[in-house]
C-alpha cells in the first residue's frame, strides 16, 4: 500500500491531446519517497511515459500548460519549465525570494497566479528579509496571542499569512522568462487565501480573460474560532483595490469559486448553518450581481463544480450512498443526470463539449486516469498506473450491507472477504467505525484506514455508514447532532447482529472494533456501554468531551454538536449526557490506544487520559506514540509502525474466542434495551 504510487490529478493540454500528473513513490529500504512528472498522450493510445525523472529527493509537482509544448512546474518552491518531446532540461522560471505554492495560470493574459506566506508588509522580498532577521536576532521561542485560534491542525497559528500574487511572464527567444515584479491582489486587505490548514489552488479561480480573480477567505474577526464563516470575493489581476465581497449575508462557509467558461458567471458552493462545517454545500451562480441557488432542493453535497464550455451546464462531484458521483446540472431546467456512478471520482477536466477527463480510485485501486463521453457515458480507461504493482496482491472486493437501523432508517456499509476465503471455515472480524463524524466510508483508496488490509491480514471486514455519514442525505448527516452516543450507536450494534446473522462465516466470539477521531470516540463509548468485543483500537479520539472543548481549535465544532458552550445550563447537560468519561466505571474491553504530539483537533492528553483508566483498573492496554505526527499518521515509516502495532493487538486479541466469566464462549444476542441509550 505504501510503495504504490500515489497520482495527483492530470492537468490536461490546451488542444487537449496531452496530461500530465504528478505522482509519489515511496521507498521502503531507503525511507524516502520520490516525486516526479508523468505525461499521457491521450491521442495516441495514451501512452504513459515519465516526463521527468524518477531521481530521490525530488518533489516535482503542481504542473500547468503554458502552451501545448510547455510544461511549468514547481520544484523547491520554484516554477520550472519543461519542454514537451524534447530531451532538454527543465530550466527555472521563477527566482521568487520566498517558496511559492498553489499555481495557476491563464493564457490569454499570460499571467502566473500563485501563494506565499508574507508578513504585514505584503511583500516577498520583505518576507525573507523578516525571516532571515529573525533566524539571526530572535533569541526567545515565544509566541503571543491576543486573539484565538491560537493553533490550528498542526502549527500554531504564525505571524505570515497566504496572500495570492499575479505576475505576467512573456517569450524570449526560446524560453519563458518573468514579465515584470508580482503584484499582491491582498495587500492590506487583512484578508488570507488560500485558507489553513487545507487551502490550495481551489481556493481561487482566474477569469477566462485573465483580468480577475475570485477567491474564497474565512472571517478574521475575534469569532474567528466559533465561526465557519467565509466570503467569496474578486479582485482585478492589477490590483490596488479593495476586493469586492459577492456572498456578504454568508453566515456558514464558502468554498470552490470557479468563472464560467465564458467569465459573465461565477460558481461557488455555500453552506447556510453558521458553525456547522457539514452542512449540506449549495450550489450558487453569480451573475451580473444577483445570486442564486441551483437545484436548491437536491439532497446531495456537491465538493467541486466545472462549467462547460457554453456555460448551459455544469459537471459536480458529490457522494451518494458510498461512491463520489459524476453528476450534469442543467442550469435552464436544474435537472440532475448521472454521468459516472460507480467508484470515487476527481479531478474533472473537460477536453471537449462531450468528453470529461477525472481520476477514479476504489476500494480496491488507487487513482487512474478514465474519460467518459458525455452523451453515451462509454467509459475508457486512459491510465493503468497500478497494473503491474496489484497484479499479485489479494484485494477483496467490496460487498453492501444494507440493514435498518435506529428509528427504522436504511443504513448502509461494505464487507470485505479475508484472503483464502472458504465458506466453511470460521474468520475473527475487523468492525471499523469512521471518524468525522460527518463523513462516510465510500468506494475509494486510503493510505490511512484502508480495509483491505485487515482482509489481508485474515480479517472480515465490515465498515458502515451509520447516522451522522455524508452522502445519503442532510437528514441523516444532522441526526448526529447532539445525538453521538445515540442513534450512531444504536446502528452500530443492529449493524454487527446483522451481519453475524447473516454470514455465517465470521465468527461471533473473535470481534475487535477500530476506529479513529470520532471512531476514536466511539471505541471509548462501546467500552462504556458493552463489553462484546475482544479488544479495541483508539486513534485520535474523544476521551472527555467538555475537556475536548477547552482543548481544542475549532470551537464551532462542539458548540454546533452540542448545542453551545459548555458552560450554558442547557448544553452542559449535552457535553455530559455523551461524555465517554462519564462511564469509566464500566469499561472492561483490552484497549490499544494511538494519539499524536502534534494533533491540535484533539489533543494527546485526551489519548493519555483514556490509557491512565485503562492502567489504573487494570485492562489490558498499550499506549503508542507519535511525536511528529497529527490527527493523522502520514510518514511512511510511521504508518508502517501504526499497522504492525493495530495488526498484532486485534490478532492477539481475536486469537482465541471471547468467555464469559464462566469460561463459556459468549454468544450475543441483539436487545433493543442492550443500546438504546435514554
Amino acid at each position: 500500500m505504501l510503495t504504490l504510487a500515489r497520482p495527483s490529478a492530470a492537468s490536461l493540454s490546451p488542444n487537449g491531446r496531452l496530461a500530465v500528473f504528478s505522482a509519489s513513490r515511496y521507498a521502503v529500504d531507503t525511507n524516502k519517497s520520490i516525486r516526479n512528472l508523468h505525461l499521457v498522450d491521450l491521442a495516441d493510445n495514451n501512452t504513459l511515459s515519465d516526463l521527468t525523472p524518477q531521481v530521490p529527493d525530488t518533489n516535482h509537482d503542481n504542473a500547468v500548460w503554458l502552451d501545448d509544448n510547455s510544461l511549468a512546474f514547481l520544484a523547491k518552491g520554484q516554477l520550472h519549465v519543461k519542454a514537451v518531446g524534447s530531451d532538454s532540461e527543465p530550466y527555472i522560471l521563477t527566482h521568487f525570494p520566498v517558496d511559492i505554492t498553489n499555481v495557476k495560470f491563464n493564457r490569454a493574459a499570460n499571467l502566473i497566479a500563485f501563494s506565499a506566506a508574507v508578513y504585514t508588509d505584503g511583500t516577498l522580498e520583505g518576507a525573507r528579509e523578516k525571516d532571515e532577521y529573525i533566524k539571526v536576532h530572535k533569541k526567545d521561542t515565544a509566541l503571543a496571542f491576543d486573539t484565538l485560534m491560537v493553533r490550528h491542525w498542526d502549527e500554531f497559528i504564525q505571524e505570515k499569512k497566504n496572500n495570492i500574487f499575479v505576475v505576467k511572464i512573456k517569450r524570449s527567444g526560446d524560453k519563458f522568462v518573468v514579465d515584470g515584479h508580482a503584484i499582491n491582489l491582498l495587500l492590506n486587505t487583512g484578508l488570507e487565501s488560500p485558507t489553513i490548514p487545507f487551502g490550495d489552488q481551489g481556493d481561487y479561480d482566474i477569469s477566462p480573460n485573465g483580468q480577475e480573480i475570485v477567491f474564497v477567505s474565512k472571517i478574521n474577526t475575534p469569532d474567528n474560532a466559533w465561526q465557519t464563516t467565509t466570503h467569496i470575493y474578486t479582485v482585478p489581476v492589477t490590483g490596488g483595490v479593495v476586493p469586492k465581497n459577492i456572498n456578504p449575508e454568508s453566515v456558514g462557509a464558502a468554498s470552490h469559486p470557479v468563472f464560467s467558461s465564458t467569465g459573465r458567471s461565477i460558481a461557488y458552493l455555500q453552506m447556510l448553518k453558521p458553525q456547522y462545517e457539514a452542512d449540506r454545500n449549495r450550489i450558487v451562480v453569480h451573475f451580473n450581481g444577483q445570486s442564486r441557488i441551483v437545484a436548491k432542493d437536491w439532497n446531495r453535497s456537491p465538493s467541486s463544480i466545472l462549467f462547460d464550455s457554453k456555460d448551459e451546464n455544469i459537471f459536480v462531484t458529490a457522494e451518494d450512498q458510498g461512491h463520489v458521483k459524476v453528476f450534469k446540472i442543467n442550469l435552464q431546467t436544474e435537472s440532475i443526470e448521472p454521468i459516472v456512478n460507480e467508484h470515487s471520482q476527481s479531478g474533472l477536466s473537460l477536453i471537449d463539449d462531450n468528453t470529461l477527463l477525472y481520476s477514479t480510485a476504489s476500494l480496491t485501486s488507487p487513482s487512474d486516469l478514465f474519460t467518459v463521453d458525455i452523451k453515451t457515458k462509454d467509459i475508457q480507461r486512459r491510465t493503468n498506473v497500478h497494473a503491474k504493482t496489484l497484479a499479485n496482491v489479494y484485494l477483496a472486493t467490496p460487498e453492501d450491507v444494507w440493514f435498518k437501523g435506529d428509528q427504522g432508517r436504511d443504513i448502509h456499509g461494505f464487507l470485505l472477504k479475508p484472503i483464502g476465503f472458504d465458506p466453511s471455515k470460521k474468520y475473527p472480524l475487523a468492525f471499523i467505525v469512521h471518524g468525522g463524524p460527518q463523513s462516510a466510508f465510500n468506494d475509494n483508496w486510503s493510505t490511512r484506514w484502508n480495509p483491505n488490509i485487515f482482509a489481508s491480514a485474515g480479517f472480515v471486514v465490515v465498515f458502515l455508514n451509520p447516522t451522522g455519514s455524508t452522502g445519503y442525505g442532510q437528514e441523516l448527516t444532522d441526526a448526529i447532532n447532539n445525538n453521538w452516543g445515540g442513534s450512531p450507536y444504536i446502528d452500530l450494534m443492529k449493524g454487527l447482529d446483522y451481519v453475524l446473522e447473516h454470514h455465517a462465516y465470521i465468527d461471533q466470539a473473535r470481534v475487535a472494533a477500530l476506529g479513529a477521531s470520532y471512531g476514536g470516540y466511539m471505541m471509548n463509548w462501546i467500552n462504556g456501554h458493552t463489553d462484546r468485543f475482544n479488544c479495541l483500537v483508539n486513534h485520535d479520539g474523544i476521551f472527555d468531551t467538555k475537556n475536548g472543548f477547552y482543548a481544542t481549535e475549532e470551537l464551532y465544532f462542539p458548540e454546533h454538536e452540542y448545542g453551545g458552550v459548555p458552560w450554558d445550563p442547557k448544553a452542559k447537560d449535552n457535553y455530559e449526557r455523551w461524555n465517554p468519561a462519564n462511564f469509566v466505571q464500566n469499561w472492561k474491553t483490552p484497549t490499544l490506544v494511538i494519539h499524536s504530539d502534534k494533533d491540535y483537533r484533539l489533543p494527546v492528553t485526551e489519548g493519555l487520559s483514556t490509557f491512565t483508566v485503562l492502567q489504573r483498573k487494570g485492562i489490558p492496554s498499550r499506549f503508542v506514540y507519535f511525536p511528529d505526527e497529527n490527527h493523522w499518521v502520514l510518514k511512511a515509516a510511521n504508518s508502517l509502525r501504526w499497522h504492525a502495532e493495530v495488526i498484532n493487538w486485534i490478532q492477539k486479541w481475536t486469537a482465541e474466542p471471547k468467555r464469559n466469566v464462566n469460561g463459556m464462549e459468549e454468544t450475543f444476542v441483539y436487545e433493543t434495551s442492550q443500546v438504546r441509550i435514554n
